[in-house]
């Protein structure tokens, strides 16, 4: 117990002594706000990882810091507390409250058994790919906030309480946060990195619209191929403390039926939820009419309604007990993600590292998509991957336009590297919905690391061979 508590309290002060180790640092030719940008990263990677005090916690840290050292006016990141996404989250954990409310979660965590089967592993493997699947369509965040919720009540069922203290809960979850970043680069509409990166050209290199088909066809192979070698990556990853769930089929569908039929409070909970799920997937067919009624209020609307929709007198859902079984640190631990993604972004300290890297990418080739690759996934793993993208895109196109190089194939490369996180919270919203519902961050992020390695060295070899032998890799 002392050891325990010896290192518990070396985890506690070695964030802030790093951080102060940095900020203080009498390096001149380093900014200040980059300094302090730096070391507010590790700090809060730190208690992320060894988890001194409440992952929650940690998401308090840019504004604390912040408004004590004044490297950023604290007002620039207090929107990241207050997003859209959280909004999204906040009603999504709503809906699935209800579910426990009125003992939904049992029955679909009985379906999910049967349907999808009892081994640990093919659990862990057909949830990474029903994500990548959906994330090729849409937003990463809205996939893992669908998902999850359908997955955590599975787990409930078998009997694992504590994500955090389960290898194979945090398998589960994690593989669904992956799935969401592999899939993220499939399409266009997977997400706003890939919107922001055509957007980016459209703007500064073509002169014609940039045609979602085009994106498609020029993405596959490396689509193709980091989909596989994830699949596989994800199958040897784990290790999960059970090989099967306890029970058979036979013995979960006979529990399904004991369960009779649906009640009434489970069917308008049921229907809450998979209509606010379609409102998010079909964003695009009502956009014009509604155009404020983003997948964020489609779910809170939803959530609203089930305290006002009554069963026998009663509302399905009363605010002592939602207020009781919601995850609230989900909330705080992604807005903290999203600030510290903000706060490297504006103080210009992502832009600073990859700018150190410039010298180094030669005339194009190889060396090029080796340096340019590395940076976005190296920045991509501490911010979020919007970000990543709206810092490398321009400097790349900018960099190969003035060698009077054709900027699209270096483009294609930084857009998939930069959907690539895996290892914190900040990278994306799939890990940083998973870390806020409790899933081990050790695992993401040692995982994460091999991972992330893994992919860097297919978009590096890949890269290259499309780049040198596909004349069709070079066109937008």
């Amino acid at each position: 117990m002392t050891l325990t508590r010896d290192w518990r309290t070396l985890h506690l002060l070695g964030g802030p002594a790093v951080f102060l180790l940095l900020l203080l640092a009498p390096v001149a030719s380093t900014p200040y706000a980059v300094r302090g940008s730096l070391g507010l990263l590790l700090w809060m990677s730190w208690w992320w990882i060894f988890e001194p005090v409440n992952l929650a916690v940690t998401g308090f840290l840019p504004l604390v810091v912040l408004a004590l050292f004044d490297f950023l006016p604290v007002g620039r990141i207090l929107p990241s507390y207050s997003e859209e996404l959280i909004v999204l989250l906040l009603g999504a954990n709503i809906l699935s409250t209800v579910w426990t409310r009125w003992g939904l979660d049992r029955r679909i965590a009985l379906v999910s058994l049967i349907g999808v089967g009892t081994s640990a592993r093919r659990q862990i493997l057909v949830w990474f790919a029903i994500a990548t699947a959906l994330s090729a369509l849409l937003p990463n965040t809205v996939v893992a906030a669908a998902l999850i919720p359908i997955v955590l009540a599975m787990l409930r069922f078998i009997g694992v309480q504590q994500i955090k203290e389960s290898a194979f809960g945090s398998a589960l979850l994690i593989a669904i946060a992956w799935g969401t970043s592999v899939g993220g680069f499939w399409t266009p509409l997977g997400g706003a990195p890939n919107l922001l990166t055509i957007r980016l050209v459209q703007q500064t290199v073509i002169p014609h619209e940039f045609l979602f088909m085009t994106w498609v066809t020029r993405l596959l192979p490396l689509s193709a191929v980091i989909a596989a070698l994830s699949f596989i990556f994800v199958r040897f990853a784990f290790k999960p403390e059970l090989q099967q769930v306890d029970g058979t089929r036979e013995y979960f569908s006979s529990e399904l039926r004991s369960l009779g039929n649906l009640t009434t409070p489970e069917r308008w909970s049921l229907f809450f939820f998979v209509t606010a799920t379609l409102l998010a997937f079909t964003r695009q067919f009502y956009a014009s009419v509604l155009p404020g009624f983003t997948p964020a209020y489609a779910f809170l609307t939803f959530a609203v309604l089930c305290f006002v929709i009554r069963h026998e007198g009663e509302p399905l859902l009363k605010w002592d007990y939602a207020q009781k079984h919601m995850a609230w640190g989900l909330f705080y631990l992604f807005a903290g993600g999203t600030a510290l993604g903000e706060i490297l972004s504006q103080t210009g300290t992502a832009k600073y590292v990859a700018d150190l890297l410039i010298p180094f990418t030669g005339a194009g080739g190889f060396r090029a998509i080796l340096v340019f690759s590395f940076m976005t996934m190296v920045i991509t793993q501490i911010t979020s991957n919007t970000a990543a993208i709206a810092i490398m895109v321009p400097i790349t196109i900018s960099t190969f336009q003035g060698l009077g190089l054709n900027p699209i194939p270096f483009v294609y490369i930084v857009a998939v590297a930069g959907n690539c996180g895996f290892m914190l919270p900040s990278s994306a919203g799939g890990p940083a919905i998973a870390a806020g519902y409790g899933v081990n961050l050790k695992t993401m992020f040692a995982r994460g690391f091999w991972l992330a390695a893994l992919l860097w060295l297919v978009i590096v070899v890949m890269g290259y061979l499309l780049t040198t032998y596909w004349p069709g890799f070079s066109i937008a």
